[in-house]
């Protein structure tokens, strides 16, 4: 059976709009958090079936039975991908084959299968290509693509967020799957929701700092330090200095009233030098008539 996969397919996939990061997040916590849950196949087959958590899955055990609706499967995370042949876990190599090789892996099914069987049973065939492994097997040993989270553009308005679990057969013989689950998101409303978290983090940050008393060290940059004031505040702030203004014009007229009571109070006690011209004059004129008695 073939069954084809869209990559915006509504079925098997999700095309969501935004990107919050706190959402994204809890999302991979609640991913990373179903490890040992138990799915359900939604349909028969062994590649590309889906299942009932939203993940797509293709074989990893090639010639044991194959899925029938309504099996069960317990979710393992992708280091239980294994080779048969070596025992070695191949989880990162089939990651690494969904995300850097996204557009091969989406091409054609049959072949995605094929190339999935070299990995987990050394399979060979026309649609597995040799060079192609080689590639596959150095990119992942370069770099470890998460259970959840990777993320990869498509083009320049959409980018991809991948899923990936193993999901291990309950009935002996049946066979394993690895599992995938992309979401696409729209990349311009996801840069807008992040700025707008950004600057959501930035007032929050600035309302902090008016309550935080103003030191030498931040005085260097007042043009970007100065907090914005509410409109509350700044009324505050003008009755306020309005108070002080008035009291200032209070406290300058009263200096002024002390000022000229001082100058009162010195001229009322100055010393007796503005008799003197009278007493020189009074002796003077006792002398002449002294000198008019004589003569």
């Amino acid at each position: 059976m073939t069954i084809g996969l869209n990559c915006v397919s509504a079925e098997n996939n999700t095309l969501i709009m935004s990107s919050e990061v706190e959402e994204d997040e809890l999302k991979i916590k609640n991913e990373e958090d179903r490890t040992g849950d138990l799915v359900g196949a939604s349909e028969d087959g062994h590649y590309n079936i889906s299942f009932d958590d939203g993940y797509n899955g293709y074989c990893i055990n090639y010639g044991d039975e194959e899925a029938t609706k309504g099996n069960n499967f317990i979710v393992k995370d992708t280091s239980e991908a294994i080779n048969r042949q070596s025992k070695e876990s191949i989880g990162n190599e089939l990651k690494t084959f969904f995300v850097e090789y996204y557009d091969i892996a989406m091409q054609d099914t049959v072949k995605t299968q094929h190339i999935i069987w070299h990995f987990s049973d050394d399979f060979t065939g026309k649609r597995v290509d040799s060079k192609l492994m080689e590639e596959i097997k150095a990119t992942s040993s370069q770099k470890i693509i998460p259970d959840h989270g990777a993320v990869k553009k498509i083009n320049n308005t959409t980018e991809a967020v991948f899923d990936f679990e193993v999901l291990q057969s309950t009935n002996p013989g049946h066979q394993n799957f690895f599992a995938y689950k992309i979401t696409y998101r729209d990349i311009v409303q996801a840069i807008i929701n992040e700025t707008n978290n950004n600057n959501s983090n930035l007032t929050n940050d600035t309302l902090k700092n008016e309550s935080t008393p103003t030191t030498p060290e931040n005085k260097t940059n007042t043009s970007e330090n100065t907090p914005v004031i509410p409109k509350n505040k700044t009324e505050n702030i003008k009755a306020q200095i309005k108070e002080d203004n008035t009291k200032n014009d209070i406290s300058n007229e009263n200096d002024s009233k002390d000022s000229k009571s001082h100058k009162s109070y010195l001229k009322k006690h100055v010393t007796g030098y503005n008799f003197i011209p009278a007493l020189i004059i009074l002796l003077l004129g006792t002398l002449l008539l002294v000198k008019y008695a004589r003569d």
